[in-house]
């Protein structure tokens, strides 16, 4: 009872306080984080059917219709599994001002075997079906008819049908990962698909047939298919379907984990700061204990009890927030997620106790043994406990262990874990530099010879004390630094290397994209674009083809680490062939194809050949509809992909690729005035075409990144909420100093209002350094990324610096000044007795 008392007593101390918030916020970043991974994995563990759409999925590039393998799903001991299909294909669905980027996706009448369809109808009533759209209908997203002005019930074309829309789609089982997933869906009935006449030869769209059914019969059609399915189809069953899915949603859960953990790394500092404060500050009464008979093991059982009591509480408290904030994530990640999730378990209250005690313990074991060791002579005397040297390697070593245990907690990667750490840590030194600089930048300004508030300008008198204390300020802007960088980092790479980029596009870059152009449609197309282009239409040959061997040696995904590599021979390769050089590529090395020599020669784009480690001389193979050819390369190329022509990878001379099914496609920059006419005029007329306008690329390229963007934003709140409180820890770290100048200042002739003013200005300078500091790193990265990654020019933004600034100044004023006003208006006369005590 008597430490349970105590311990009341001490939670009024500010000290306390602060440590306690820091340790709740710490659990409250990593448990919101945790609480939705936790959600999404229980969601891909309860649904792996429906969003595989059944028990086996065979997925296929090309019109599964022409298959080989068909006939094997005739055979009687397969009679009683179920089917379903699917068609998804990107398209353009017209409305009045503007086109609408879809994806399009068309399932026949036994979609879905697995899960159900959530829609809405025109009456506003939801409603679960285990169905989709039936002939003669359209269901879309919500976002379609936003987009196209349209309400239930309206009619929309696609392809060369019109549709009324019937219904809005609020949950589809199935929807995968990918770009094209994205987009808004339309969905329609197959039996309307070919009337529409949107697929042709080469159209490029993933066909996949879904099957249920008893697992023995399902694992022995996956014993007859897989030795007989080709290169471009595959199986996905529960074990390793919808990959995309959980890809996606892993990297984007990645990236919240790394936030969550940079606002906790900055939090323990926070909490190391004021973990020592608080066992200088019980000092006193601990010697006052020790006098009255306490034995140490006596005032370690309290000390253990008050821990206990900070543990639990802090523990909960936290876990109670990030749960809360967990429904932020939820609502910023909604279409990307696009499921309904089920509740989170109580496992992560025990979670955010342990957490809250490894804080605890890594952060203030060290100080508080040291603090009930100190002679009670020698506290009860003043006489100041300085932190000796083996105090302070124990509190750095328990401090790292503990931080990189955090990490593991986390990322649960122990290789990533180090990585992490060390990347805070190597920031957390940039940071510190560039702080230090702009510091003693300060003190050359501050280099007067009068002293004091009442004889010269208060900013003079700041920028002198504030160099005066340099390691302690540079550990606050660093602090709040790391947190507002991010968030400016996060708007740099969301929003304006975007912008950036659109503006390095040349003026007369084409703006559409025409793809999906049948052989005998060639030159009704290009004469149709000449009319309306800004300069001649060049239309290239695409034909689809698979990398299988290098050098006579048969290649696969794990031939490579490198993810690109691996990216690059799993799916198809689209391959051209030309006997010019197109005028945005250049030879790197060797020479562009003699028209008179007969060979199978091809011409490698720079990049792939570095991510595959192919060279001048090389030999390919590649698999183009089950035919192997096999070419050798015998030039280099370098691409100018801000261009916003066609490019490929791989280019061959004419006579090589002529005999395999292809299709054609083109760029073309039309007149703004007759951009969406003629755009229209092309579907109209040939209904297999889609017309891409770059600019929907674009948007719908921002939405993704907005919705991911934000969520992460909100996560490096916490990061910046952590910097606010190591500054508001400073502050009480250093309240013995300040007090005494401060009484020195008033004993000079300074009043309580200039001390005031002294203080709020030096927390807006602390701050405008931190945010500037911020503000370059965003600036950096943002060069960095146009200049290696996108390989246009960057100029520095002066919003981002203001705003860097501008945020700095007012987080630290917000979280600092209350606490200065004690300092400031402490009395005179007993503050320095207390200093010559």
């Amino acid at each position: 009872m008597q430490s349970f008392q105590y311990w009341i007593r001490q939670s009024r101390r500010s000290s306390f306080r602060i440590l306690f918030v820091a340790l709740v916020l710490a659990v409250a970043a990593i448990s919101s984080v945790g609480v939705f991974s936790a959600r999404i994995e229980a969601a891909l563990v309860r649904d792996a059917s429906q969003m595989l759409g059944g028990d086996l999925v065979i997925e296929s590039k090309r019109n599964v219709a022409s298959s080989t393998w068909l006939p094997i799903l005739d055979k009687p001991e397969y009679a009683s599994l179920k089917r379903a299909q699917s068609v998804v294909f990107p398209s353009v669905v017209p409305a009045d001002s503007v086109d609408l980027l879809v994806s399009l996706k068309a399932v026949n009448n036994n979609y879905p075997l697995r899960g159900q369809m959530t829609v809405r109808d025109s009456q506003g009533k939801d409603e679960r079906i285990a169905s989709g759209p039936p002939k003669g209908e359209f269901w879309v997203d919500q976002g379609v008819l936003g987009s196209l002005n349209v309400e239930l019930g309206d009619e929309i074309q696609v392809g060369e049908i019109t549709r009324p829309v019937t219904r809005v789609i609020l949950v589809e089982p199935d929807r995968g990962g990918g770009f094209v997933n994205f987009a808004p869906r339309v969905m329609m009935n197959t039996a309307d698909l070919e009337e529409s006449k949107l697929l042709g030869l080469g159209s490029r769209a993933t066909w996949r047939i879904y099957f249920t059914g008893a697992q023995p019969v399902i694992d022995q059609l996956i014993a007859e298919l897989a030795p007989v399915l080709s290169p471009v189809e595959e199986i996905e069953t529960l074990e390793n379907g919808r990959p995309e899915v959980s890809n996606t949603l892993e990297r984007a859960n990645d990236f919240l984990a790394m936030a969550a953990l940079i606002g906790t790394m900055v939090a323990c500092v926070g909490i190391a700061l004021v973990a020592h404060l608080f066992a200088k500050e019980q000092a006193g009464e601990l010697a006052v204990l020790k006098s009255l008979g306490y034995t140490p093991k006596r005032l370690l059982r309290m000390w253990a009890v008050g821990m206990g009591m900070l543990t639990l509480g802090a523990g909960a408290l936290g876990v109670a927030l990030g749960w809360l904030a967990h429904w932020g994530l939820l609502a910023l990640l909604a279409e990307l997620v696009g499921v309904d999730l089920p509740l989170a378990g109580l496992h992560y209250l025990p979670m955010g106790i342990l957490l809250s005690a490894l804080l605890l313990l890594g952060f203030a074991a060290v100080p508080t043994w040291y603090a009930l060791r100190a002679p009670a002579v020698a506290v009860i005397r003043h006489q100041t406990l300085k932190s000796s040297r083996g105090q302070l390697v124990l509190s750095v070593l328990f401090g790292v262990f503990t931080a990189i245990g955090v990490c593991l907690l986390i990322v649960k990667n122990v290789v990533l874990a180090m990585l992490l750490f060390a990347g805070f840590v190597g920031t957390s030194l940039v940071f510190a530099v560039l702080f230090w600089g702009l510091l003693k930048m300060l003190a050359f300004v501050g280099n007067g010879r009068t002293r004091g508030l009442a004889n010269k300008g208060t900013h003079i008198a700041v920028f002198q004390s504030m160099s005066k204390r340099a390691s302690t300020l540079v550990l606050q802007g660093v602090s709040l630094a790391l947190g507002l960088a991010a968030l400016l980092m996060l708007a740099v790479v969301q929003g304006d290397l975007i912008d950036r980029w659109q503006e390095a596009v040349p003026d007369d870059a084409p703006n559409r994209f025409v793809f999906n152009i049948q052989p005998d449609q060639v030159q009704g197309v290009q004469d149709k674009l000449n009319t309306a282009s800004l300069s001649p239409v060049r239309l290239y040959p695409m034909v689809r083809g698979r990398l299988s061997a290098i050098n006579g040696e048969n290649i696969t995904a794990g031939t490579f680490s490198d993810e690109r590599a691996r990216n690059t021979v799993e799916r198809e390769l689209n391959l051209s062939f030309a006997d010019t050089l197109p005028t945005h590529n250049t030879i790197a090395e060797g020479t562009w194809f003699d028209s008179t020599a007969a060979k199978a020669e091809v011409s490698v784009e720079d990049g792939v050949a570095k991510t595959l480690g192919i060279a001048l001389g090389d030999k390919l193979t590649f698999d183009i509809a089950g035919t192997p050819l096999t070419v050798e390369i015998t030039s280099v190329r370098e691409l100018r992909w801000d261009s916003m022509e066609v490019n490929f990878f791989m280019i061959f001379p004419t006579g090589v690729l002529e005999s395999f099914p292809q299709t054609w496609i083109t760029s073309v920059s039309l007149q703004d005035d007759k951009a969406i006419p003629v755009s229209r005029e092309l579907v109209r007329e040939y209904p297999n075409l889609t017309v891409l306008d770059t600019e929907l690329v674009i948007t719908q390229l921002r939405k993704i990144l907005g919705q991911v963007g934000q969520a992460v934003q909100f996560v490096f709140l916490f990061t910046v909420v952590a910097g606010g409180l190591v500054v508001v820890a400073c502050v009480m770290t250093g309240a013995r100093v300040r007090t005494r100048e401060a009484a020195i200042y008033r004993a000079m002739g300074a009043s309580t209002a200039q001390l005031q003013r002294a203080a709020w200005l030096e927390l807006s300078v602390l701050g405008a350094l931190a945010g500037l500091v911020a503000a370059m790193a965003a600036q950096g990265l943002g060069w960095g990324v146009a200049h290696f990654v996108f390989e246009f020019e960057y100029f520095l933004s002066p919003l981002h610096i203001v705003a860097g600034v501008v945020a700095g100044a007012v987080v630290s004023v917000l979280f600092g000044a209350w606490s200065v006003n004690k300092v400031c208006r402490a009395p005179v006369m007993q503050t320095l007795r207390q200093a010559t005590a």
